[in-house]
């Protein structure tokens, strides 16, 4: 163990709670979104809540999203370098954006600049509360001692043991991303199909399987979450729901049923996942067995 100081940085498709963010002293880079006519950043809730977005959605808004600016990796990792601070910044999925690639860019231009600056970027393979739970735990084993490169070998090590899956309401913002096609959408909503989602080992996400109707949808989560987490050590379990309370609450009575667990977390699911989920996502993510390609 070591006493060694560093920044633990991540970006807003983490989705944790603001004052969960300050608390673990996270630098947390900001995606930006559009709604409407406004243009504003993720700044976990704090200029919009998730109820407010997600009203807005269910209005008919279209919020369209952004990558993180390169100049906000630039800054960070300068202002790390220049205070002679090691950073590891932990991206949201390559498999889902070019954000990751961006923060290479950064970092390879600061150490052009500043050699002898350490900066570790990994890429999480994750994606929302699955995101937000792995930079949970690094920053636990940071607090704990951990050195900056244990802690970035041990993310690469374990990031393909989060297990997330997740279902929406309608089908509607998935077809708007590309992620499901106009005929498979409109079946879908003829047919009251939820498709359970997950995010593969690649960092992509693709659809685990068709449920039909939204309470067999959280018992399939459940019956999945039983199934992976046998046998293996169980640590924190996340809830996340997009503006759905209700939901996750029996989506985690459901979980308790299936399995003993100790600590569970709920995530509210911020503008710029939620513009691609659309109102009523609901996910769990849980460590278990490493996620198949």
């Amino acid at each position: 163990m070591s006493g060694e100081v560093y920044v633990l940085a991540t970006d807003s498709c983490c989705d944790l709670p603001e004052s969960l963010a300050e608390e673990l002293e996270l630098v947390v880079l900001e995606f930006p979104f559009t709604i409407g006519e406004e243009q504003l950043f993720d700044d976990l809730g704090r200029s919009m809540s998730a109820t407010t977005f997600y009203d807005a959605m269910r209005g008919g808004a279209q919020p369209t999203t952004a990558q993180v600016p390169l100049s906000e990796y630039l800054a960070a990792f300068t202002q790390a370098a220049d205070d002679d601070v090691p950073l590891l910044f932990l991206s949201f999925s390559s498999g889902l954006s070019g954000t990751y690639d961006a923060a290479l860019v950064a970092r390879d231009s600061v150490l052009a600049a500043q050699p002898g600056a350490r900066i570790r970027v990994i890429d999480t393979l994750c994606a929302s509360a699955h995101q937000g739970l792995l930079v949970l735990e690094a920053a636990r084993r940071r607090a704990s001692g951990v050195s900056f490169d244990e802690l970035g070998d041990w993310v690469e090590a374990s990031r393909r043991r989060l297990n997330g899956y997740f279902t929406t309401d309608s089908l509607e913002a998935l077809r708007r991303g590309g992620r499901v096609s106009d005929l498979a959408a409109l079946a879908g909503t003829m047919l009251d199909v939820k498709p359970i989602l997950r995010v593969n080992g690649d960092g992509e996400l693709v659809i685990d399987r068709p449920v039909r109707g939204r309470k067999k949808s959280l018992r399939a989560i459940a019956d999945t979450f039983a199934v992976r987490v046998a046998g293996c050590a169980q640590g924190t379990v996340v809830i996340a729901h997009g503006d759905a309370p209700d939901d996750a609450r029996t989506l985690e009575a459901l979980l308790r049923e299936r399995a003993e667990i100790g600590e569970v977390l709920v995530f509210e699911v911020g503008p710029v996942i939620g513009s691609h989920t659309g109102p009523g996502m609901v996910a769990a993510v849980f460590w278990g067995p490493e996620r198949e390609s």
